[in-house]
């Protein structure tokens, strides 16, 4: 079953596991170079969980695409965004749905942007984030996007309650015995 909830802090060790499946090629494209399994446990483990959001893409019960949307210090109203999805996940249209959810998260706490960086050779990171905005900047060998966000409506404050709602059920749900013998 297709799930997107958002993390709790207590399923950091979710998140680190989803970033070490990555491909070396996987991790150097979210990192911006090689990143050892060492660098990836310290990343998870520098989440500010009361300025971060992680909003995860579940396969029966797996964390398998993660967006991570980080609150930016010094600059009110805006947040940077990475998207990871497994390899084996990717062209499904999951990064698209994690952005569109991180968008709708993003607004709903008074984010007035979202900031996203990519190597000039993500291509398909490009692609999803031109789904959003037509301001795709090229500088060297990065790609920047910076989406404007719309001011919270009660549709998206709606949309992330339910979405909230069905990630609770859902979560519960896959730690039945039943639920896991079946997957």
């Amino acid at each position: 079953m297709r799930v997107f909830r958002k993390l709790g802090p207590f399923e950091t060790w979710r998140f680190r596991q989803h970033l070490l499946r990555l491909s070396p090629e996987e991790r150097r494209l979210r990192f911006s170079g090689a990143v050892s399994d060492a660098f990836i446990a310290a990343h998870c483990d520098r989440i500010d969980w009361l300025r971060a959001v992680v909003i995860g893409h579940f396969e029966n019960g797996v964390l398998r695409g993660a967006a991570e949307l980080r609150l930016e210090s010094g600059v009110a109203g805006r947040a940077e965004l990475a998207v990871t999805v497994e390899g084996a996940y990717q062209d499904q249209g999951i990064g698209t749905e994690l952005l569109g959810h991180a968008i709708v998260v993003a607004a709903n706490r008074a984010m007035r942007s979202i900031y996203m960086i990519c190597l000039i050779d993500n291509r398909r990171m490009q692609h999803i984030a031109r789904k959003f905005t037509d301001r795709l900047i090229v500088v060297e060998d990065q790609a920047e996007a910076d989406l404007v966000m719309q001011f919270p409506t009660l549709v998206s404050l709606w949309q992330e309650a339910v979405a909230d709602g069905f990630g609770l059920v859902t979560s519960w749900l896959d730690q039945l015995p039943l639920a896991r013998a079946a997957s």
